[in-house]
């Protein structure tokens, strides 16, 4: 529904419903809390100048908030801290369901079809238990006994939505499934270092695979699971053997950088084999403390791996290198990337076809709204949305 978009891109932008009317006020749309309230409650619906400048403001199509979507997430893993508030909550679902939309419409686009055979969670009893889950899904993935290049490239190889989300305290990543096509994603908080996101990105992967009695069990479970894809048991003693009671710092190091696990992970895969004692795992920890390496661990500076996740992006640039979508639609995708082509475009041909599909009534609404919009433009340099729209009296 319409109200339900709304809603989604002002949270997805961090905006209260203050900041919202602000901004619509400057473009002439007087608009009160409450009347955005019942807007996003489906109470009342916006007219057409209204849905334009919500459009402008967000900066998406007018379809956006009149398109039929039938696509929702179930979550399988969800890892936040109590200090999480709800409306960050909220706002970081709502980012999510945005970048699963997108990337839904760019695979249309291109006419990609995509089915993924997902793996059988398994039930354990015991956090040992995962050591066997883990070898069977490098075996299905093909990495032989070799290092994981690039998390993120292999779970998009293998048909998994990868996202990173903000940098939110108190958030470390999600998993689940996108309904009703069974699509699995993952994601992971943004702007921490290489070695945490590719443990947080398999940890949720592993909420896919394994399940516990309890749910402290399937947490502890899941970060076992991520360490053994990324240092598989049998790689561990080869390396450093089946009994240790010192390890080196520049050791450690050399590790990391080989196989993209942190220190501390280390710290805990080496614990759980039995390769150190508990006393010895608590001293490694306690030193790391006293340095200031729990914070930023060393060999982070130069990471060897790349973990942006590729896959999304190189769809939108082949829709744009085949003429699929315009300048502006790659802008929509892709915030990052600048535009080239100043000013207003014809519409692609994907744009023609969406609008289209979309039911007479629907349809007219978006026309309406954009002919309004465009005598704005034709009257003034600036846009200029016509009289101020008043929450009142607009609908009378």
């Amino acid at each position: 529904m319409i109200g339900d978009r709304i809603r989604r891109k002002r949270l997805a932008a961090a905006m209260s419903l203050q900041d919202l009317a602000e901004m619509l006020g400057s473009s002439g749309i007087r608009l009160s809390k409450a009347a955005l309230s019942n807007y996003e409650t489906n109470k009342t619906v916006p007219n057409a100048k209204t849905l334009w400048a919500l459009a402008k403001a967000f900066n998406v199509s007018m379809e956006y908030f009149v398109q039929n979507q039938n696509m929702s997430i179930a979550l399988v893993g969800y890892r936040k801290q109590a200090g999480l508030s709800a409306t960050r909550h909220d706002r970081i679902l709502a980012i999510i369901q945005d970048e699963i939309e997108k990337r839904i419409e760019i695979e249309e686009i291109l006419g990609i079809e995509r089915r993924v055979e997902l793996p059988e969670q398994k039930t354990i009893s015991a956090p040992e238990d995962v050591e066997q889950i883990a070898a069977a899904a490098r075996d299905v993935w093909g990495l032989g006994d070799q290092p994981v290049s690039s998390v993120s490239a292999l779970l998009e190889e293998n048909g998994w939505y990868v996202i990173s989300s903000p940098n939110e305290e108190g958030f470390d990543g999600l998993s689940g499934l996108v309904k009703p096509n069974n699509r699995p994603f993952a994601v992971s908080r943004g702007g921490i270092s290489i070695d945490r996101m590719r443990l947080n990105l398999l940890h949720e992967v592993g909420h896919a695979y394994l399940v516990g009695a309890e749910e402290k069990l399937t947490e502890k479970a899941a970060f076992r699971f991520a360490s053994a894809v990324l240092f598989p048991k049998a790689k561990v003693y080869d390396e450093v053997g089946h009994d240790r009671s010192s390890f080196g710092l520049d050791e450690l190091v050399l590790l990391k950088k080989k196989y993209g696990l942190s220190i501390q992970a280390m710290a805990f895969r080496f614990r759980d084999l039995g390769i150190i004692s508990q006393s010895y795992f608590a001293l490694i920890f306690t030193y790391m403390n006293q340095k200031g390496f729990k914070v930023k661990e060393p060999g982070s500076e130069e990471p060897t791996f790349q973990e942006e996740p590729m896959a999304f992006k190189a769809q939108v640039y082949r829709a744009a290198s085949e003429g699929l979508i315009s300048e502006q639609d790659i802008a929509r995708f892709l915030p990052e990337h600048t535009v080239r082509i100043e000013g207003s475009s014809l519409g692609s041909s994907a744009d023609i076809k969406r609008l289209l599909s979309l039911p007479k009534e629907e349809r007219e609404k978006v026309l309406e709204a954009a002919a309004s919009a465009a005598v704005g433009d034709y009257e003034s340099s600036e846009i200029n949305l016509g009289e101020t729209v008043d929450d009142v009296t607009e609908y009378s």
